[in-house]
């Protein structure tokens, strides 16, 4: 979650010794549950850029949203992605007829963000490319190849090239905060979103509670769409945080591409569960200008016939540069 990078222009010594930007890298992938299917690699690189304006274009898309219309300064945040998607058996060549397609997405997303007391708004667009064209097939391989494990064999019945585009706006509200500094403490957050483009449409709501010590100013570490993504900024301070956090995230699914299909022509998927329910837990660790977090993801069964539930998990390392 891209929040409010002016902030640091009020903390004394911070402002003219910290670097400008956070680079930040993002891992999912179901090897941590022992699985190799379904959404089964993500992988992101993200700049938050130092306490500026948003491009013009993003800003006059997010001052059309609650939450934005007082703000002053709108920071933003870059991300290029990967997904891949794959079915149950990557193993048969003969592609099942009640399964999820082979699919990829190539992705970027343009970010800007606001924090106020209690709270946090975001609005997101994205571009992108599924299909052959986002090269799912050579990086599935080379990876499989590298780690010399069992190959894929389906990629030639994959999703066809399609362009995407997508809108999204998240909200968050603490709703309870007994966070002490230098103390043990505890927090409970409700959080919300709608996303609407060719590759997901869909509204989420979930909560969750962070405990640790010396609890950040932040909504739960970042995590790849379709999930509402945490927080991608913290500040550089001396001092040492942590904390566990557990919630839960319901979806009432409009659309999921790599799931239907292509939306005009090209591969037809199978028929999406409307109704999506993750839970997800995990430890978040920071000190300086560098964080660390792993989140894991139970997340229930996306489409008709689905053998069964998927959990994965989520890495993320942040570094103020």
């Amino acid at each position: 979650m891209l929040v409010a990078l002016a902030a640091l222009a009020g903390q004394p010594g911070l402002a003219d010794t910290s670097p400008v930007s956070i680079w930040m890298v993002e891992y999912e992938n179901d090897i941590f549950a022992g699985e190799d299917r379904y959404y089964t690699s993500g992988i992101r690189l993200t700049r938050i850029a130092e306490a500026r304006e948003a491009p013009s274009w993003l800003e006059s898309v997010a001052r059309r949203f609650p939450g934005f219309e007082q703000a002053e300064t709108l920071p933003y945040s870059l991300s290029i992605g990967h997904n891949i998607y794959t079915p149950a058996d990557i193993v048969d060549p003969k592609f099942p007829p009640d399964d999820r397609p082979y699919a990829a997405w190539l992705h970027v997303k343009f970010a800007t963000g606001t924090i106020h007391p209690g709270g946090a708004d975001r609005v997101r667009v994205g571009l992108g490319i599924a299909g052959p064209a986002a090269f799912g097939k050579q990086v599935q391989k080379a990876v499989h190849r590298a780690i010399d494990t069992d190959m894929p064999t389906g990629w030639n019945t994959q999703i066809k090239n399609e362009p995407t585009l997508l809108l999204g706006y998240d909200r968050f509200r603490r709703i309870f905060d007994r966070a002490e500094h230098e103390r043990f403490g505890l927090d409970i957050s409700l959080l919300g979103g709608l996303t609407l483009g060719n590759a997901h449409s869909h509204a989420s709501a979930g909560s969750f509670i962070r405990v640790g010590h010396n609890l950040p100013d932040d909504f739960g570490p970042p995590r790849i769409t379709p999930a509402v993504s945490g927080s991608g900024y913290f500040r550089p301070e001396p001092t040492r945080h942590w904390y566990v956090y557990a919630g839960s995230e319901g979806r009432w699914v409009g659309r999921d591409l790599f799931i239907e299909g292509n939306t005009i022509g090209g591969r037809k998927g199978v028929n999406v569960r409307r109704m999506v329910g993750e839970l997800f837990a995990g430890l978040v660790y920071t000190q300086g200008r560098f964080r660390a977090a792993y989140t894991h993801v139970w997340r229930s069964r996306e489409f008709e016939g689905q053998l069964e539930a998927q959990d994965y998990g989520a890495l993320s390392v942040s570094l103020w540069w």
